[in-house]
C-alpha cells in the first residue's frame, strides 16, 4: 500500500482520473525549512561538537483514493517524503504515512436499519514523531493513543493504529455502540541522547468500549460506556520482561450535532492497574464552522493513555488543543493552532511529567486552481522531568512550501 502511494504521489503529474465511483487525486509538495534543534535534545546531553540547527529541504509526494457507492464509502491516502539537511547529511531520512477509512452503513444497513460500521487506519514512519495530532481530525484524536504530546529524542518510530466503531439499533431512540482499536508503537534505532538513561518501550495496545446510545432528539443524545485499555510493554534495547497495564472506564458523554457546528462533552472516572489509582476523566470537543470563511476546533480532555518514554506503563493525559482556519479571500487562508499537554506517569508520586506547549501559524495562497504556496512558523516548548532526567527544550521552525493536488 505505501510503495503503491509512494509512486503514484511522486510520479503521477496528471489530472485525477475517475473509473466509475471511483477517484484518485495524485498530490506532490516541495518544502525549505530551518529547525533549531533537529534532535530534540539540549545541547549538554549530546557531544560537545554536535549542530543542533539546521537547514532542510523536504520533498515528497502522495495519492488519495476515493471511493463511494450506495453501499460503501472508502479513502485512502498514501505517501511519503524525503528530508535531506545542509550541515547533519547523515541524518536525512526517508518518512512514509498511510492513513485510510471505509464507511458500512450501507452495507450493515441491509442486516438491521439504522445500523452503523466504520474502520479506520493510520501509520506513520518518522524520526521526527510529531508530539500532538494536527489536521482535520483534531477533534476526535483521530484514534491514535500516542499522540498526546509527548516529545521524545530523535528516534526511527513505528506507530499504526487500526479501529472499528459500531452502532445496532435495539428500539426506537435506542442503540448499542461499540469500538474496538489496536495500536502498536514501535522503536528502532535512538539517533540522540543515547547515554542519558532515557528509555523507549515497544507497546501494543488493545481497546474495547461498549455501551448504549440514547438518542433524545434529533440533534441530541447520551452515551453511556464501559471501556478497558490493555497495554503490553516491552524496553526497547533489552530482553526485560513483558509489562502489562489495564485501564477501566466508565463514563457517559452528551453530544449535540447541528448542521454547523458539533459539540459534546462528558466525564467518568479510570481506575488503573496493578497501580489501584483511580482518576476523574473527560472531554469536550466543539467543532463549528461559524461562517463560511472560517472553521474552529476545540479539544479538551484528560484520559488514561499508554506511556512509552522513560518509564512503562500508563499516563494520565491532560490535552488541550484550539486550531483555527479562516479565508482571508478567494486565494488566501490563515491557519493557526495551540496545543498544551501535561503529562503524569501512574503512579503520580514517580515524580514523572512530560509539559509541551505548541504553536503553530501559517498562511496559504492559491497560484493556480491546483497549485498553493505556504508559509509557516512553529514554536515548541517542552520540559520532561524525572528523578534521573531532567531537561527543557525551545524549537522553532519557520520555512515555505509548494504543493500541487490535481482534485
Amino acid at each position: 500500500m505505501l510503495v503503491w502511494g509512494t509512486l503514484l504521489g511522486t510520479g503521477a503529474l496528471q489530472p485525477p482520473f475517475v473509473l466509475a465511483d471511483t477517484t484518485v487525486i495524485p498530490s506532490v509538495v516541495a518544502s525549505e525549512r530551518y529547525d533549531t534543534n533537529i534532535y530534540f535534545a539540549p545541547a549538554n546531553l549530546l557531544p560537545t561538537s554536535t549542530r543542533l540547527n539546521d537547514f532542510v529541504t523536504a520533498v515528497g509526494g502522495a495519492a488519495q483514493l476515493l471511493h463511494k457507492s450506495r453501499d460503501l464509502e472508502v479513502s485512502l491516502t498514501a505517501g511519503a517524503d524525503v528530508n535531506a539537511y545542509v550541515y547533519n547529511k547523515g541524518l536525512n531520512y526517508l518518512t512514509t504515512r498511510a492513513e485510510g477509512y471505509a464507511i458500512l452503513d450501507g452495507w450493515v444497513g441491509q442486516l438491521a436499519q439504522g445500523a452503523r460500521l466504520r474502520v479506520d487506519e493510520r501509520f506513520r514512519y518518522t524520526p521526527e514523531s510529531p508530539g500532538f495530532l494536527t489536521g482535520a481530525g483534531v477533534g476526535a484524536g483521530a484514534g491514535d493513543p500516542f499522540l498526546r504530546g509527548i516529545q521524545a529524542f530523535r528516534a526511527n518510530t513505528y506507530a499504526n493504529t487500526v479501529s472499528t466503531n459500531g452502532s445496532y439499533p435495539v428500539a426506537r431512540g435506542l442503540a448499542l455502540e461499540g469500538n474496538y482499536a489496536f495500536s502498536i508503537y514501535r522503536v528502532g534505532s535512538v539517533l540522540a541522547a543515547t547515554s542519558t538513561g532515557a528509555a523507549f518501550f515497544d507497546t501494543t495496545v488493545n481497546n474495547w468500549s461498549a455501551g448504549p446510545r440514547f438518542v433524545l432528539t434529533p440533534e441530541d443524545s447520551s452515551l453511556l460506556s464501559y471501556q478497558q485499555q490493555l497495554i503490553s510493554q516491552n524496553l526497547t534495547t533489552g530482553n526485560a520482561s513483558t509489562i502489562k497495564t489495564n485501564t477501566q472506564s466508565l463514563s457517559a458523554m452528551y453530544t449535540r450535532v447541528m448542521p454547523d457546528w458539533r459539540f459534546s462533552f462528558g466525564g467518568g472516572v479510570t481506575l488503573v492497574q496493578p497501580a489501584s489509582k483511580s482518576f476523574p476523566t473527560g472531554s469536550i470537543t466543539v467543532s463549528t464552522n461559524p461562517e463560511r470563511s472560517t472553521i474552529v476546533q476545540l479539544d479538551l480532555s484528560r484520559r488514561a493513555t499508554p506511556s512509552f518514554y522513560l518509564q512503562a506503563g500508563a499516563l494520565i493525559s491532560n490535552l488541550g488543543q484550539v486550531q483555527i482556519t479562516h479565508r482571508l479571500s478567494e486565494r488566501l487562508s490563515l491557519r493557526g493552532s495551540v496545543n498544551y499537554a501535561f503529562n503524569q506517569i501512574v503512579p503520580t508520586q514517580s515524580g514523572i511529567q512530560f509539559n509541551n506547549f505548541t504553536v503553530s501559524t501559517g498562511l496559504d495562497y492559491n497560484l493556480t486552481r491546483t497549485m498553493t504556496v505556504g508559509l509557516f512558523y512553529n514554536h515548541m516548548d517542552f520540559k520532561t522531568e524525572s528523578p534521573t532526567l531532567n531537561y527543557s527544550i525551545l524549537r522553532n521552525v519557520v520555512g515555505f512550501s509548494l504543493t500541487a493536488q490535481w482534485e
